[in-house]
């Protein structure tokens, strides 16, 4: 059975406690360890307070391991920081770091789990170069000399875990996989068959991960109604909701972010409230539009259209493919994620990601399907 371990980007990123408890509670993960190298252990205090405790028992420390006795912390992480398990805390969960077969061997008896890195090159650290050969991992573990308390790390993606199953893994860390934006974004609209709210439940239960609450002519009471029935569907899925324009409903708690059109608020004023705490994601129409939703802090911009939609009034100039091929080319890739949006379907998505494009943005097009469940599977199926 696949273990899949989640791992904390080191600086803290938007609602980052409330989106490990929501991998954590819908059972996409199984522990998440908190690496925070750079925290004191006041720092460290402060930011596992809010999770609840059986949260707290799925999660592994790092640093500071006195606060797993005194906060309920399931789980202590040894490394080269920490080499040492204190008496106190023989009873909880250990793992432990390793980077060769030999401290494998040293340890897999004593540790619950023992991450095996790098198996891949290194995403988030530059350099930090696979020193394994699968075909030797894979003897290794038909030999038994590797098992299933053994777990890979480093490099490690939704698309390459297939391939470390067939070296004889099954339990995987993942850093990076597991903080990027999904790449299909649902925006909520209504149709004969669908309200708001249930046309976003219908793709949730589909396997779609990001929902923007957009109801235009709906007064805020109703769009607060919407979010309160949504949010705990969300994070039973492990979902990201945000809400469009209204900037103001962030206070609500309700929203992990919020988009701004390109008549909405400015982008910079938008960064200024939102600062870290929220996803903020800008509209865009044109190359100059991208770079200044860019300079001034946008996380992800939405470009469109693709082509003409009904979904949305005073549309812009239609795009197409070369309109994404003109302002996309030359990115890096670290540029912010670009969703194509306007009248996309799953045939759209090859082009467009070799155009450049992050991710889609789909909306009444996916609910005014005849098969709903068949079309969002599509998009999910396309999402690694």
């Amino acid at each position: 059975m696949r273990r899949l371990i989640g791992i904390t980007p080191e600086k803290p990123v938007f609602r980052e406690q409330e989106r490990i408890t929501a991998m954590i509670r819908s059972g996409r993960v199984c522990y998440f360890h908190i690496r925070k190298p750079a925290f004191t252990e006041e720092q460290l205090r402060a930011y596992l307070r809010p999770f609840p405790q059986d949260v707290r028992e799925r999660l592994t420390l790092h640093d500071h391991h006195a606060l797993a006795a005194e906060m309920g912390i399931g789980g202590v992480h040894l490394n080269r920081r920490n080499p040492q398990l204190a008496e106190n805390l023989k009873g909880k969960r250990v793992s432990v770091s390793c980077h060769s077969i030999e401290e494998i061997l040293q340890w897999k008896a004593e540790a619950d789990y023992c991450f095996l890195s790098p198996v891949f090159d290194s995403i988030s650290k530059q350099g930090y170069r696979s020193g394994f050969a699968l075909s030797e991992l894979k003897r290794l573990f038909d030999d038994g000399v590797l098992d299933d308390r053994v777990c890979a790390l480093s490099g490690v993606t939704f698309d390459n875990i297939p391939q470390l199953e067939a070296v004889g893994f099954r339990s995987f860390a993942l850093l990076s996989a597991l903080w990027e934006l999904p790449r299909t974004m649902f925006i909520t609209h209504y149709n004969d068959r669908f309200g708001y709210v249930d046309g976003a439940m219908a793709v949730l239960e589909g396997g779609l991960r990001f929902v923007q609450l957009r109801m235009k002519d709906a007064a805020d009471r109703e769009v607060l109604a919407a979010a309160e029935a949504l949010r705990p569907v969300c994070d039973r899925h492990a979902a990201l909701l945000t809400v469009d324009d209204r900037i103001h409903l962030l206070d609500s708690g309700l929203f992990d972010g919020v988009h701004v059109g390109k008549n909405d608020m400015p982008v910079a004023a938008a960064k200024e409230m939102t600062d870290s705490r929220y996803l903020l994601g800008a509209t865009c129409n044109t190359a100059a539009d991208v770079a200044a939703a860019t300079s001034d802090g946008a996380d992800y911009i939405g470009l469109g259209p693709f082509r003409f939609t009904g979904t949305k009034k005073n549309l812009s100039p239609i795009l197409g493919i070369e309109g994404y091929r003109s302002i996309l080319k030359g990115r890096g890739k670290d540029a912010l994620p670009v969703y194509a949006i306007g009248g996309i379907t799953p045939a759209d998505l090859p082009e467009l990601r070799a155009a450049g494009v992050y991710g889609v943005a789909v909306s009444g097009g996916v609910i005014g399907s005849e098969n709903v469940a068949a079309v969002v599977s599509q998009f999910v199926s396309n999402e690694h």
